[in-house]
């Protein structure tokens, strides 16, 4: 399981964070990268900095919400070693680890309730990738 994590958000994400922050683990430690507010913001900036803190500690996982998920999976899945995964639903957030060793999730807050998010984030902090060699091969190549 993973016990350290770093999550941010755009404005359309913000509220969808917060109240994720507050209902996951408290034996999960968690760097809140931002946004602060519901004030319009650029979510690259928001994805780059969630990657960063995810290649530069090193066993921590990333989560980013904006209102689809869509551009921050984009965004994050632009940066060398980064791997993200926009996920609506349990099985995805397991298997994106399991399969594809995913490092980041993005989340939607137009897509999921506080419920779903909480339930796929659990999710994907339990998992563990399989490494077995058909996953390594497939993401070999994708380097």
């Amino acid at each position: 399981m993973i016990n350290k994590i770093a999550i941010a958000s755009d404005h359309a994400g913000f509220e969808l964070k917060q109240l994720l922050i507050e209902s996951l683990s408290s034996d999960l430690v968690i760097e809140d990268l931002g946004t602060d507010s519901m004030e319009p913001c650029d979510f690259p900036d928001y994805a780059t900095k969630v990657s960063d803190f995810v290649l530069d500690n090193k066993g921590t996982r990333g989560v980013l919400i904006c209102g689809t998920g869509v551009g921050m999976s984009i965004a994050a899945n632009k940066i060398k070693g980064i791997r993200a995964s926009n996920v609506t639903n349990i099985k995805t957030a397991i298997q994106s680890v399991e399969h594809n060793d995913v490092n980041v999730l993005c989340l939607g807050s137009e897509n999921l309730d506080i419920e779903a998010a909480k339930e796929i984030t659990e999710s994907f902090l339990n998992s563990s990738f399989l490494n077995e060699e058909r996953y390594i091969n497939r993401i070999n190549k994708l380097s």
